[in-house]
């Protein structure tokens, strides 16, 4: 296969064999997200999960970088290779400016990967997008939640918190 000069752009990246545009620079809001959310799941799961921020997974050949990954605990257990899908209980992307790509292209590798439970938090509108019974096709059950709705991870369905929970306050924006 011929390489091309396509991939060099600082433009565009190659995702599980697709050609994706690379998406800006992260937000405070994404940011914040990311560090509401991954406080919440540690003190909700404690020792019963890892919860990883933006380090890679391993699916197959590809290696992404979810916004946050809850998988099986304990740090050394990945000191020789990353999370697989049958150690990830949830994958979660922050969506600020990405949420169709979030839902449809990453969506898509992590249901051809059998991630069982995988959400999309859409920060502008204050939604949470969640995706479960994965197949090579995507995801058979879609719901979108509004902030005032409750959700539970799939693995842990005993422990249930407010879609709120993971935004940071209206006012605040």
């Amino acid at each position: 296969m011929r390489s091309t000069k396509i991939l060099n752009s600082q433009q565009v990246k190659l995702v599980a064999g697709l050609i994706v545009k690379k998406m800006n620079t992260q937000g405070t809001g994404y940011a914040t997200a990311i560090v509401l959310i991954q406080k919440l799941l540690e003190k909700l799961l404690g020792d019963d999960v890892l919860v990883r921020a933006q380090l890679p997974i391993q699916l197959g050949d590809a290696e992404p970088k979810p916004s946050l990954a809850v998988v099986m605990p304990d740090v050394l257990r990945y000191a020789e290779g990353h999370p697989i899908a049958s150690e990830i209980y949830l994958l979660i992307e922050i969506a600020d400016n990405t949420l169709k790509n979030d839902c449809e292209i990453q969506g898509k590798i992590y249901a051809r990967s059998k991630i069982d439970d995988f959400w999309v938090l859409d920060i502008n509108e204050r939604q949470l997008h969640v995706f479960r019974e994965p197949s090579d096709d995507g995801y058979g059950s879609q719901m979108i939640l509004l902030e005032d709705a409750t959700v539970a991870l799939s693995a842990f369905s005993a422990c249930t918190f407010c879609v709120r929970e993971m935004l940071q306050p209206a006012a605040a924006r």
